[in-house]
């Protein structure tokens, strides 16, 4: 199937998204990534799901990677970052409590190698689609929206 455009961000987020507060799909013949919440369930949910039992074969569920692989990048990313100061503070946080919240913390003190870690979560997410497409048996062109004026995690 060539010809759909994914947009990536939309489906790193879902691949991201261990909340358990949703389940995730892609709509591959409009390569839509839609969201369907147990949490808030309302007339959009009920719509989707109808879509969906209708169709199943045009709906894929998207299983978010799991939170040990997000763990993993924060632990490459760390190997990359020269400032010795910023990575000890980063190894710190790593190997202690809440590490996922500790790690985003450090980037108070730190805020070029913010930037830098959204660069590298960026790359990293991408290539983690490219993977659940290849997988899946996807062909698709992951498209990038530019949304730099939107507030990071």
């Amino acid at each position: 199937m060539t010809g759909i455009r994914i947009d990536a961000d939309e489906l790193t987020m879902a691949l991201e998204d261990n909340s358990g507060m949703a389940e995730w799909y892609l709509d591959r013949e409009t390569g839509e990534v839609l969201r369907a919440s147990d949490a808030l369930l309302g007339e959009d949910d009920e719509d989707l799901a109808a879509r969906i039992e209708a169709d199943p074969k045009r709906y894929v569920l998207i299983d978010p990677i799991p939170s040990s692989t997000g763990f993993e990048v924060m632990a490459d990313f760390v190997e990359t970052v020269a400032d010795a100061a910023a990575r000890r503070a980063l190894e710190r946080a790593l190997a202690g409590r809440k590490p996922f919240r500790a790690f985003k913390d450090v980037f108070l003190d730190y805020p070029a190698e913010r930037e830098n870690w959204f660069r590298f979560k960026d790359a990293a997410g991408r290539k983690h689609a490219e993977a659940w497409l290849e997988d899946n048996g996807i062909e698709a062109k992951l498209a990038s929206a530019a949304k730099k004026s939107e507030p990071r995690d």
